[in-house]
C-alpha cells in the first residue's frame, strides 16, 4: 500500500550547529528540508509540495535524500529535467529504530533489541538538491525472462519475527526496599512483552511456516 506524505519540511541553515552524532555527510555548501517519519511504507512526495520550498522545478537526477547519515534510494517519476505537475518523488520510509540506541549501553550485549528506540519511533529525513550527481536511484527495469536458462527455485527461506514494545523493562536494579534502577543504560533494558507469570499468560501463534512441506524444517530462536 502507497502511502502520501503530506511534507511538512523545516529548512536547515547550511551554517547548522553542533549535534551529539557524526556530521561527517553534511555537506554545508547545501540546504536540507526536513521531514519526520514514525511509521514504515512506501511514501511519495508530491510535485506540489516540493513546490510550496521552491522547489517544483529543481531537475529530478539533482534530489538527494538522507537518514542517519546515509544516503537514500529515491524514484523519480521522471528520470532527468524539472517534474510535472503530477510527478512526484517515491522512496520506502522506515521509522526510527534501536540500532543507534546500541552505543547509549554500558556493553553493546545489554541491549535487549535494536528493533524499537529507547527514545523515539521518529525518525528524520533531510532532502537537499546535489547537482553533482552520485544521486542514489531506483529505476524501471524490464523483467525480460525470454533468455533464462536459471532453474526454477522449490522455495525461499522466510524470516518472520514478533518484536514485544509492550512496556519497557528497567534493566539493572537492586531492590533496597523498593527497586532502585541503574541510571546507566544497563543489562536487560528495552522494550519487552507485558509480565508473563501464573494467572498472566503470553500465548503466541505463527501458522504457515512450512507451506513447502518437502523443504527443510523451520528454525525457531528466542
Amino acid at each position: 500500500m502507497k502511502k502520501i506524505l503530506l511534507v511538512s519540511f523545516v529548512f536547515i541553515s547550511a551554517g547548522g550547529f553542533a549535534q551529539p552524532y557524526s556530521n561527517s555527510w553534511i555537506d554545508y555548501t547545501k540546504t536540507y528540508f526536513k521531514f519526520n517519519i514514525a511509521k514504515n511504507g512506501l511514501f511519495r512526495i508530491q510535485q506540489s509540495a516540493l513546490n510550496s520550498i521552491g522547489l517544483g522545478n529543481t531537475p529530478a537526477e539533482q534530489f538527494q535524500l538522507w537518514r542517519n547519515g546515509e544516503q537514500v534510494s529515491l524514484y523519480t517519476s521522471t528520470s532527468t529535467g524539472p517534474l510535472g505537475p503530477s510527478g512526484y518523488i517515491e522512496f520506502l520510509g522506515l521509522m526510527n529504530d534501536g540500532k543507534k540506541d546500541t552505543k547509549l549501553y554500558r556493553d553493546p550485549d545489554y541491549q535487549l533489541s535494536d528493533h524499537y528506540s529507547l527514545q523515539t519511533d521518529t525518525a528524520a529525513y533531510f532532502l537537499t538538491v546535489n547537482p553533482s550527481g552520485g544521486n542514489l536511484r531506483f529505476i524501471n527495469s524490464p523483467n525480460n525472462v525470454s533468455g533464462n536458462t536459471l532453474p526454477q527455485e522449490p522455495y525461499f527461506m522466510n524470516t518472520k519475527g514478533i518484536y514485544f514494545n509492550n512496556k519497557i523493562n528497567m534493566g539493572y536494579g537492586l531492590n533496597l526496599g523498593e527497586y532502585v534502577y541503574s541510571s546507566s543504560y544497563d543489562i536487560g533494558e528495552g522494550w519487552t512483552s507485558n509480565d508473563v507469570a501464573p494467572g498472566f499468560a503470553a500465548s503466541l501463534f505463527l501458522d504457515s511456516l512450512n507451506i513447502f512441506t518437502t523443504g527443510p524444517a523451520a528454525g525457531y530462536s528466542h
